[in-house]
């Protein structure tokens, strides 16, 4: 299949999310596992809402390869929030992409996917698919009560 076309048909699965989740805690775990779905061994994909003091997973599938806590200050994860937009690096075998996303200028946390080298290659239109579902999750993240 066409990459455009299957990153259409992703981005459809996960509008659909909107309509399932009722708390903010359901629609980060719907997204997680709307893209779970498809992705392949090694691969794995998580959300990290930010605190007042530290990086919180609060949804991962696959092997998570960064730490449930990371306190601000240390990491990759704040390193993506004083970037401030996409990241994505090359790692040994392994693609990964960090997307903060925000209230206006506050964060409100991190889309974070790893990626093997062998299974898949990142392209601009993943770069375009992050970023979008990065506003998804900013549009909707206050149509949701914030209990976990």
């Amino acid at each position: 299949m066409d990459k455009s076309l299957f990153l259409d048909e992703l981005r459809l699965e996960i509008g659909l999310v909107r309509d399932e989740a009722r708390t903010l805690s359901s629609f980060y775990v719907g997204i997680i596992r709307k893209i779970a779905k498809i992705i392949r061994d090694g691969a794995a994909i998580s959300i990290y809402e930010a605190t007042n003091h530290q990086f919180i997973m609060k949804v991962c599938a696959g092997p998570c390869y960064l730490k449930r806590h990371m306190a601000f200050g240390e990491g990759i994860l704040s390193d993506v929030a004083i970037n401030g937009d996409l990241l994505f690096k090359v790692e040994e075998d392994m693609q990964k992409l960090f997307m903060p996303f925000y209230k206006q200028h506050h964060l409100l946390g991190i889309l974070v996917v790893h990626l093997p080298l062998d299974s898949y290659q990142v392209s601009e239109d993943d770069f375009i698919f992050l970023r979008e579902v990065g506003r998804f999750i900013e549009v909707q993240h206050e149509t949701y009560p914030h209990t976990s």
